[in-house]
């Protein structure tokens, strides 16, 4: 199996015709028609289904592209990262929700002068993170380590030969609007929330504790609302009387003050601190960032 195979099969599902999908390819018919028959042979399975009325996909084909669909746009991924200009700086960077991350990357940003650069900040799960700087689709990751889970973790990141760096150390903190009720408090105690909702991020299939962003388990939380992205939670966080549970740290000029951090009375500590890949040399701009990351926490804990 090719990706270009991957690619035709696309095009002829797309526009529901064999000479159409030619055309657009620029390649002949012929071409198509043998390449998705090898495909089928290879594979064992029928991906669409001929007549006079055109070409209809299977249930077979259809399961079939959604995984063709992944794999062509991985492979884009990968020739747009490795085939553009070697001038070309690039960085990349993956980390939890965290917006003190979007803040340092944004004044890192400004300190570039290149005349041409690619530069990502991915803000996604907690295992994804991991695999992005084990695969080498990050430079640098960034996340928050339970002292708790901090040996099962080391091993975990040990067998990705992943080396884990930590930045600082942080106890929770309960985020919540400036108008909640419980905004005023010197701590919150974990019973004081019971009749709130509970706010946390999906994290999917790799939902062991270890992986959990929200820094407190919160599995007796009768109320619980799942979101994917940090726009969410400051939604929420700012139109309701929910909370979540995080590390305290939330640059005011990207929250405008109206969420507050609020200490939460647990004995947990967290260690902060940023992924790299076992051996891998870092670039220039790589060492910028984490020299700019490492300075916003030595900042914080003077």
């Amino acid at each position: 199996m090719t990706i270009q195979q991957c690619k035709y099969a696309l095009e002829v599902a797309r526009r529901g015709s064999f000479g159409v999908a030619a055309q657009h390819l620029f390649v002949a018919q012929t071409s198509i028609s043998t390449g998705i028959k090898a495909l089928e042979t290879e594979l064992g399975i029928q991906i669409f289904e001929r007549s006079n009325k055109g070409v209809h996909l299977t249930q077979e084909g259809t399961e079939f592209l959604h995984y063709a669909a992944q794999l062509v746009s991985q492979a884009e991924m990968i020739d747009e990262r490795y085939r553009t200009s070697a001038h070309i700086a690039k960085l990349t960077v993956s980390c939890q929700h965290y917006d003190f991350a979007a803040d340092i990357f944004g004044r890192f940003l400004n300190e570039i002068h290149d005349t041409a650069f690619t530069f990502s900040l991915r803000e996604t799960r907690t295992y994804q993170v991991i695999e992005d700087v084990e695969t080498a689709m990050a430079d640098i990751g960034i996340i928050a380590i339970c002292e708790k889970s901090e040996p099962l973790m080391e091993r975990f990141l040990a067998k990705k030969k992943i080396v884990f760096a930590p930045l600082g150390t942080t106890k929770p903190h309960v985020f919540v609007r400036r108008e909640h009720p419980l905004s005023g408090r010197d701590s919150i105690a974990p019973e004081e929330l019971y009749d709130f909702p509970y706010i946390y991020y999906e994290q999917g299939m790799h939902n062991a504790s270890f992986f959990t962003e929200e820094l407190w388990d919160s599995s007796n939380q009768p109320r619980r609302i799942e979101i994917t992205d940090r726009a969410s939670l400051m939604n929420l966080l700012l139109l309701t009387n929910s909370y979540t549970i995080g590390t305290g740290i939330m640059t005011s000029e990207l929250n405008g003050g109206a969420i507050c951090a609020v200490p939460f009375a647990s004995n947990s500590v967290y260690h902060l601190g940023y992924l790299v890949k076992k051996d891998k040399a870092l670039s220039d701009h790589a060492q910028r960032f984490l020299t700019r990351l490492s300075a916003f926490f030595q900042n914080i804990e003077g």
